[in-house]
């Protein structure tokens, strides 16, 4: 009788630990290198292997409103109710906006130092030129060797980007995914639900609370199909690259990548500073999840409920400044798109020879900004056409350049993803508080051998 008991109760462990190895970082690995190996050596496969990485991340995608909605406005009127909101809000401005411009500054200084569009052998200005000269059998005159004569002009009106804050129908904002008016609702729907004294909106909150919960359920049982998505997303995306375009984008490529690595480390300094983990190994362990579907799904929103749990249970930081500051962090402060544009600004200004006066920089450094905030809830195309913000009032041309961006958005769009999750994290830690009581607990708990509690016990009952 005991030994079918024990032998049932250590059959559960056994399936946890099987279940829990599909998410092991290992395992993570070897479906990135399987992945990039089909990409590379089967792209047949590969591409029918496309719509199975749609539908994994069409499921994370389902999950990524109903979060940010209830996480915004159920943090936001706990912390107005408990009155707390205040210094909580006033830090978050100022660490989001300070980290923006610092992140615009560092792509700037890449460009200007590192010059991706400057000293380009014959061989890379050939293909870019081609690209440029044909979009959809269409040929656009436009020389490399000197700004356009006649470049493509995008009207660009800061106060038409103000008025796509308000959502004329929130339930149309809520059907074509419009992350900012989904936000700027939620914002002021949690600011007025916080402000209501009575029982009716405790019970609202603490429905949008297990609304939350339910979904972040829901993620938690994804992530053990991660592995198999990996190698479906990742095998699409490698196989849709071109050998020469990487050639000739390949110094524009390699500075972004080495600038987020740089952005990368500082991050990692700051979360691991900010927990109070004496091993930062262990930061990064514990944000394994976030990190892997980031470059995974190239979806910032979709590693947001990774994002969340991490911060909570794993790193220890307050729940509900966390429920509220990262959403807006993930909506606002669009660090690896702000990066982006700033450094492929200074590539199409230096690859038409375009000299920069101390006003233009400017522009790049605060339009950067505004365009990558302007990039929330959008993907592709869309994000990549927000560079006209910038480069319109620098008198550069936009459609031309898209052609370029867009055929090498596969390799840099899951840096680009994975910086946006990263920073916001960190920015999230240098506001949130951490729960160190909840960490005392935990640790001392990680540090009780079991057998010697199940001995003591024994020895207890036996004097």
């Amino acid at each position: 009788m005991n030994n079918t008991a024990v032998g049932g109760a250590a059959a559960v462990p056994i399936k946890a630990s099987r279940a829990a190895m599909l998410k092991h970082p290992l395992v993570i690995l070897l479906a990135i290198v399987v992945g990039v190996g089909l990409g590379i050596l089967a792209k047949d496969v590969a591409k029918t292997l496309a719509p199975i990485g749609d539908l994994y991340l069409f499921f994370i995608q389902m999950t990524v409103y109903p979060i940010l909605v209830s996480a915004i406005v159920s943090g936001l009127a706990r912390l107005i109710k408990a009155r707390s909101a205040g210094g909580n809000l006033l830090r978050m401005t100022v660490v989001f906006i300070a980290c923006m411009l610092i992140v615009s500054v560092c792509g700037l200084l890449t460009g200007l130092v590192g010059e991706p569009g400057g000293d380009l052998d014959e061989q890379a200005r050939q293909v870019l030129g081609q690209l440029i000269n044909q979009s959809d059998g269409n040929v656009l005159e436009v020389s490399l060797s000197a700004p356009a004569d006649d470049p493509v002009h995008r009207q660009v009106d800061f106060w038409d980007f103000l008025r796509m804050l308000v959502p004329p129908n929130i339930f149309q904002a809520l059907n074509l995914g419009l992350a900012l008016q989904i936000v700027f609702f939620s914002i002021i729907f949690g600011i007025a639900l916080g402000n209501i004294r009575s029982e009716a909106s405790d019970l609202l909150i603490n429905f949008l609370l297990s609304v939350l919960e339910a979904f972040q359920q829901l993620i938690a049982w994804s992530l053990y199909g991660l592995p198999f998505a990996l190698v479906c997303l990742i095998a699409t995306q490698v196989a849709s690259v071109g050998v020469e375009i990487f050639s000739a984008m390949l110094k524009f490529t390699v500075l972004f990548w080495i600038v987020g690595a740089v952005l990368f480390v500082v991050s990692t300094l700051v979360i691991w500073l900010r927990s109070g983990l004496r091993n930062p190994l262990r930061v990064l362990w514990s944000l394994c999840d976030p990190i892997m579907i980031s470059f995974a799904t190239r979806s910032s929103f979709a590693a947001l409920p990774a994002s969340i749990s991490a911060m909570q249970n794993d790193l220890y930081f307050e729940r509900e400044s966390v429920s509220l500051m990262l959403p807006l962090g993930i909506t606002i402060g669009r660090y690896g798109n702000i990066i982006y544009f700033a450094l492929a600004s200074l590539f199409v200004v230096q690859l038409y020879n375009q000299p920069l006066s101390a006003a233009e920089l400017a522009i790049i450094v605060i339009g950067s900004v505004f365009a990558g905030m302007a990039t929330a809830g959008s993907s592709g195309i869309l994000t990549l056409a927000m560079i006209g913000i910038i480069l319109t009032p620098l008198g550069l041309p936009v459609e031309a350049v898209l052609i370029i961006m867009m055929a090498v958005d596969a390799v840099i769009d899951p840096m680009r993803t994975f910086l946006i999750v990263y920073m916001n994290i960190a920015a999230t830690a240098l506001i949130v508080h951490r729960t160190d009581a909840t960490v005392q607990t935990a640790l001392e708990a990680s540090v009780r051998p079991p057998q010697r509690l199940h001995v003591n016990e024994t020895e207890r009952v036996a004097s």
